[in-house]
């Protein structure tokens, strides 16, 4: 890659996968401000001479804050009219950081999964076997997809089809609820998931209004439904939620801080 500096103004930051978040975009503009040096961000060439953003877009929003017109950008080496390329740099970048939401990586994985099988087609096949219907072939693709997501990131098959899921949120309420706790829990986005297009679009209109004391999906389709609302998690259940998303390395640590309350559960089991 050839690094330069490039004029802010000249670069194309539409169709972004993720939703800018103004904290880190205020933290960043801070440094920049500061004068601290950051890492480059990485463009792709147009036509034009202008630039199509592979990576970077909260550094390019922090610079624009700060308000600064040039940031320090690689080129990449291909160009941007390879759509595919350029998309999957975006999203592979955005898979290995830790500041990711469980929304975020499931969008970012479902932007995989098209681009995978558009370069992995499924071999040409006459008529549909008596009882074979299109979900069951399209089955066949999530399959396929999830054991190569699996491989390449180090996770289970299932938890890319559960992201994939979770990405068949209607795209309208998945901008709407980027910024939402929800966008960071797992069980809500798929509670979320499993709704009509119609009833998403109303349970994210009561999730986002600040006045109904609403903030969970099944309270949000009480409502909806005119049903008792569901009962609220014990402190337990919101916290062995939490844990279950610490990678291990902050589990162990958890375990640490904790040791003299396991030990007398364990003598209290073993009794």
């Amino acid at each position: 890659m050839i690094r330069k500096s490039i004029k802010i103004e000249d670069i194309d930051t539409s169709g972004r996968l993720r939703e800018l978040r103004p904290d880190w975009v205020d933290t960043i503009a801070e440094q920049v401000t500061a004068g601290e040096a950051l890492p480059p961000i990485e463009v792709a060439a147009k036509p034009d001479g202008t630039w199509r953003l592979l990576i970077g877009g909260h550094r390019v929003a922090g610079h624009l804050k700060a308000g600064r017109s040039l940031i320090d950008a690689d080129v990449a080496d291909f160009p941007a009219s390879d759509e595919d390329a350029c998309r999957l740099r975006e999203i592979k970048e955005n898979l290995v950081r830790a500041e990711l939401t469980v929304l975020d990586r499931a969008v970012a994985l479902a932007a995989w999964k098209r681009i995978y099988e558009a370069n992995n087609p499924l071999p040409k096949r006459g008529r549909p076997a008596a009882g074979e219907n299109g979900e069951k072939i399209s089955n066949i693709f999530v399959e396929r997809f999830s054991a190569a997501a699996a491989r390449a990131l180090g996770i289970t098959e299932r938890s890319v089809q559960l992201a994939i899921e979770i990405a068949s949120i209607d795209a309208v309420v998945r901008r709407e609820l980027a910024l939402h706790p929800i966008a960071d829990n797992q069980a809500e986005l798929l509670a979320l998931a499993r709704e009509s297009v119609a009833r998403q679009r109303r349970i994210a209109a009561h999730l986002l209004d600040a006045e109904s004391g609403i903030s969970t999906v099944a309270e949000a389709i009480a409502a909806i439904d005119k049903t008792p609302a569901p009962p609220r998690a014990a402190p337990w259940e919101k916290l062995s939620n939490t844990f279950s998303k610490l990678k291990e390395a902050q589990q162990y640590a958890f375990f640490d801080a904790h040791q003299d309350a396991i030990t007398v559960w364990q003598k209290s089991r073993k009794a």
